[in-house]
């Protein structure tokens, strides 16, 4: 009697223990894509290896989502409020479009240019007139703060039309912009300049996921980050041409991939930022990130991410 029982237990524990590698067997190929648990998995990496490890990616903040349904693969620190650099004039396009027609021709005003600060990054922008959607370029491909400036003053006159100045007009199209801002829920976002080059803004990678979600609505938009090399021509007929400052439109670069088809650079102090639409599989993905230490740093975390993306056959599916 004792050995049957004896017996029963043991083949009990064989299928409780079949049952156990079989689910191991499925789940492990699952939990070991660098996508997946990667919460957990850096919990456990930085309990082992204490202070001599760290993390995975070195961005202060990313996330990456796929574009066709949503799905949120990659999510570290997405409420952290960070300085946005350049990325805040995604913010400006997006609500200066919905003031103005593309087609409006905006004087370059000598007054709105001088605001642009010393070593921040230009497109040139000459005391003429341009097409609003020349100024879209010039402030999403070479991130020039220049056509930010002539962009709000623009825009600020249209709000505020009794604004004598250029600083005057501008401080109304930034009211005006804070509002937009609440309006459309990009409740963690602080923006006090149109360039960017402001060290006490704030945002997340979130609201950055938000407003380039709504800018790809747009195919002018599409059109313009997705190129390398933009010629755009100006009210006159005359040309100017601008290089992107993303490095993975590059031919010439290391980091150049065809897959890339946009969006756009930011850097400010030590922080550099970066949102990269990508297509494989038959879908998109975007990717933001904030707070990377180096140029090379922003460009490597994507880099993987990207790897990662192609070699994954859940994402595939």
């Amino acid at each position: 009697m004792n050995y049957q029982k004896k017996k029963k237990r043991k083949r009990k524990f064989l299928c409780l223990l079949l049952a156990v590698i079989l689910c191991g067997t499925a789940w492990l190929p699952w939990a070991m894509k660098p996508e997946n648990l990667r919460n957990e998995k850096d919990y456990i990496r930085s309990f082992l290896f204490k202070n001599s490890w760290r993390d995975t990616y070195n961005a202060k903040s990313l996330i990456l989502e796929d574009l066709s349904d949503g799905s949120i693969f990659i999510s570290k620190r997405e409420t952290e409020q960070l300085l946005p650099a350049s990325l805040a004039k995604l913010f400006v396009v997006e609500y200066a479009a919905g003031i103005a027609d593309l087609e409006s021709i905006v004087p370059a005003r000598a007054e709105a240019l001088a605001l642009t600060k010393p070593g921040s990054s230009v497109a040139n922008i000459r005391e003429q007139e341009y097409f609003l959607h020349n100024l879209f370029a010039a402030m999403l491909i070479p991130s020039g703060n220049d056509a930010a400036y002539v962009v709000a003053d623009y825009c600020g006159g249209l709000l505020s039309p009794q604004s004598a100045s250029s600083t005057e007009r501008i401080a109304a199209f930034m009211e005006g912009l804070h509002t937009h801002l609440q309006e459309q829920g990009y409740n963690s976002t602080v923006l006090n300049d149109p360039s960017g080059f402001d060290m006490d803004a704030l945002t997340t990678v979130l609201d950055i996921k938000a407003v380039t979600e709504r800018l790809l609505e747009y195919g002018w938009f599409r059109e313009m980050v997705s190129q390398n090399t933009y010629t755009a021509v100006l009210p006159d007929g005359s040309t100017q041409t601008w290089e992107s400052t993303n490095t993975f439109l590059d031919p010439a670069s290391e980091y150049y991939n065809p897959n890339v088809t946009g969006v756009k650079t930011g850097s400010l102090s030590d922080d550099y930022n970066l949102v990269v639409l990508y297509q494989q599989h038959g879908k998109e993905f975007l990717i933001c990130s904030l707070g990377s230490e180096s140029d090379s740093s922003r460009y490597d975390d994507v880099n993987y991410i990207l790897k990662t993306i192609d070699k994954s056959d859940y994402l595939a599916g």
